[in-house]
């Protein structure tokens, strides 16, 4: 490890008088909306009696038993109809509809026993197992769950700890932020814009996809339904999503899934690439729309190739699983950590572009050592490293951030890309306001028209969002 990369070599921003001075007087910066999501999150609360979001805006007074169990059918699935049918108002209304959901509900019962005897790795699936292996920091307790800027305009969707999606521009300093909120989205794992539209993002949560046109004149209280709710096959959370390039097709997995589902959005069509083995945690799709890299809950992972009929190579992990990937802008290099150890993998794809090479001579090389060391001068240092939580890389190709479970700072590398090699150094490391303030979530700015330079977004633990610009 001695020629690895370190930590040791990543000192605090604070002790470089340049760095600071040049993001105290970033003035571009200053146009960005300022938000702290846990002050929000209290106003929510206590206004929670006073406001209707979504679906709820128009509910029935008076409805028959079997009308209402079928319109909970169509708005929120099959389990929550059956809870209604077997419901203490159904019950007194309607005796033979609740004594007959008691016996389908017998008969699932059964059925999803001898399921979990057979596919053992479709248990568990609690918001606990789900925080394991989402990149969100805490993800149970943290005031934000998921980032999100569109891909082509100033807009940031803020995925908070109440489930609702607050969607921020330019002018959210003035105008109060477009929210997102319905009874059918709730523990929000991860949500992206969709490429080349304007208006429409998908969030990933307990119950599926939904998917939200978000038109620039909405604002608080105005918010209407999802516009589709797409559900997983076997009815599992949603845990990663991702779109490709030109926003066509949608990847999404669940942890209890041993398929990556493609999903083409506008006729509701979806393709299941199914393989032996753990289920799927983690997809990132490669900048240029060739490979699509998904990791499982286990040792293995994956790499398909795209417009190869959806063929994969199967790679594995010295131990644990992959816990955070990422793809450099040009595609030609992709990085992981493990859950079992501190080390930064680089896995190169030039030659399989080329076609010269065989897969045998594609290596899995460490790069850079992440173990938790002191970086400041005196003994009372705040540490930094360890388990890796979630890496992202910027735009231009020049930095690579990586946050940590165990530690609060952030890492900064410098990173260099060439044709067939890469090369990264440490350069700084970044930390919130306070000591108990920890990173959750960490994403760049894309590139378009009106930016050119990397911004650095991080959701701190304390639901506080910072902007740190690049040179």
């Amino acid at each position: 490890m001695a020629a690895l990369s370190n930590l040791k070599e990543c000192p605090p921003l604070s002790t470089d008088p340049n760095l600071t001075m040049r993001q105290t007087h970033s003035p571009e910066l200053k146009r960005y909306p300022q938000i702290r999501l846990n002050s929000e999150l209290m106003a929510s609360h206590t206004a929670a009696g006073q406001r209707f979001y979504g679906a709820q805006s128009f509910l029935p007074v008076d409805e028959g038993v079997l009308k209402r169990i079928t319109r909970i059918f169509f708005d929120a699935g099959f389990w929550e109809s059956l809870e209604e049918a077997r419901g203490a108002k159904s019950r007194e209304q309607a005796p033979l509809i609740a004594r007959a959901g008691d016996l389908i509900a017998q008969i699932m019962g059964l059925v999803n026993g001898l399921k979990l005897k057979i596919f053992p790795h479709t248990q568990g699936l609690s918001a606990e197992r789900i925080a394991q292996f989402v990149e969100t920091g805490d993800w149970l307790n943290s005031n934000v769950r998921c980032l999100a800027w569109h891909l082509h305009i100033f807009k940031l969707a803020v995925a908070g700890l109440d489930d609702v999606v607050r969607i921020y521009t330019r002018d959210s300093s003035t105008v109060a932020a477009a929210v997102l909120k319905s009874p059918l989205q709730t523990e929000i794992t991860c949500m992206a814009w969709r490429p080349l539209c304007s208006a429409q993002i998908v969030i990933g949560c307990r119950q599926g996809l939904c998917f939200w046109n978000v038109e620039t004149a909405m604002h608080l209280g105005r918010t209407n339904a999802p516009s589709q709710i797409f559900r997983h096959p076997a009815s599992l959370p949603i845990t990663s999503l991702q779109w490709n390039k030109d926003g066509t097709q949608l990847a999404t997995t669940s942890i209890g899934d041993r398929s990556v589902i493609i999903w083409q959005t506008d006729n509701g069509l979806m393709q299941p690439l199914k393989r032996l083995g753990p289920p799927f945690s983690l997809l990132k799709w490669s900048p240029d729309n060739e490979w699509l890299f998904a990791a499982t809950v286990d040792r293995v992972f994956r790499v398909w190739n795209c417009h190869k009929r959806w063929t994969t190579e199967r790679w594995v992990c010295n131990g644990g699983y992959v816990q955070t990937a990422c793809w450099s802008p040009c595609g030609r290099f992709l990085l992981f950590v493990s859950s079992a150890e501190p080390i930064l993998y680089r896995l190169q794809f030039v030659q399989m572009k080329l076609g010269d090479s065989c897969s045998s001579e594609k290596e899995v090389l460490p790069i850079a050592d992440l173990n938790a060391c002191s970086t400041g001068i005196d003994g009372n240092s705040a540490l930094i490293g360890g388990p890796a939580q979630q890496m992202a890389w910027d735009p231009h190709g020049n930095y690579l951030v990586i946050s940590f479970k165990s530690t609060n700072s952030i890492a900064v590398f410098r990173t260099y890309i060439q044709k067939f090699e890469i090369k990264i150094s440490a350069a700084y490391s970044l930390s919130g306001e306070t000591a108990a303030e920890r990173p959750s979530f960490i994403c760049f700015q894309p590139l378009y028209k009106e930016n050119d330079r990397s911004v650095l977004t991080i959701a701190w633990s304390s639901g506080r969002i910072q902007y740190h610009a690049f040179d």
